[in-house]
């Protein structure tokens, strides 16, 4: 069965004051200019229009970094079609935070996000207020070996280079990442790399846009291995000339619990390696 947190947040009323009168509770948000004009915590000016009496089935609030400063606020309803991105203004404690978000499962249950809250003491404020548990990044143990190997030992002049990357769980707990979502575009953003040839930085000449993308999540249980290509000639041209180039390759990691079907985030990291290419001398053929 399942368990719903049924919360009023306040009742229907106009908003009558400044926003130091303000009480806790959830906003629309108002195009009257004479609602009452707060500024949120990321510094926008918006205006308070009416206190909702919102059926809270489900309040979160994690942390969006790996330092823990940064946190979203996710609040699920009762399904609403009328429900936008930016409907609502959250305010707390004498500061207000606005809705950047909002979805929907089926017809079933509405979802509205509010982010970023600032601070562990905002956060907890927050979390307070809705009864919700703060949900702090940590660690999550894993133990990767990475490695970069180029297709050649050599490749000739304007071939693409190929290379390797493989990522193996040589620690005991499996883990889960996203692999996608950086990749609609001229080259998969997933990837960063930097170059040097004879102590020299090589121009990165690839576009640092995409447009997102599909994305899948790859779960790595103890001694599972994940490998994919890439071409580094969307990064360099390797124009510098014949010979050696020192490489340093990252690959983003947005791990995920591999036990929960979320797509949330629980720890950014990079499965990050050095490695070399070689470039043969141009054929006078």
């Amino acid at each position: 069965m399942k368990k719903l947190l049924l919360m009023s947040v306040l009742s229907i009323s106009p908003f009558p004051g400044l926003a130091g009168q303000a009480e806790n509770g959830i906003y629309e948000r108002s195009q009257d200019t004479s609602a009452a004009l707060v500024r949120a915590q990321d510094g926008e000016l918006v205006r308070l229009g009416t206190r909702r009496a919102l059926q809270i089935l489900k309040a979160e609030i994690f942390s969006e970094n790996n330092e823990n400063t940064r946190f979203r606020l996710s609040v699920t309803v009762p399904y609403d079609p009328d429900l936008r991105s930016s409907s609502y203004i959250l305010f707390v404690d004498g500061t207000a935070y606005q809705q950047r978000g909002a979805g929907s499962s089926q017809k079933d249950t509405s979802s509205a996000s509010f982010y970023y809250i600032m601070g562990d003491y905002n956060a907890t404020q927050v979390a307070k207020y809705f009864g919700a548990p703060l949900r702090y990044r940590k660690h999550p143990g894993y133990d990767l070996q990475v490695s970069f190997t180029p297709s050649k030992q050599e490749f000739d002049h304007g071939e693409e280079v190929i290379v390797t990357l493989r990522i193996t769980n040589v620690g005991t707990k499996a883990v889960s990442f996203i692999k996608g979502g950086r990749n609609r575009g001229p080259r998969d953003n997933q990837y960063t790399f930097s170059a040097t040839y004879r102590g020299k930085q090589v121009e990165d000449v690839g576009p640092v846009y995409d447009f997102g993308g599909i994305a899948a999540t790859r779960i790595l249980r103890t001694g599972d291995v994940f490998e994919d290509k890439v071409n580094l000639r969307k990064w360099f041209p390797f124009k510098e000339g014949a010979g050696l180039y020192e490489i340093h390759g990252s690959y983003y990691l947005g791990f995920q619990d591999p036990d929960d079907d979320s797509w949330r985030t629980i720890w950014d990291d990079y499965a990050s390696r050095d490695f070399a290419v070689t470039i043969k001398e141009r054929s006078n053929k």
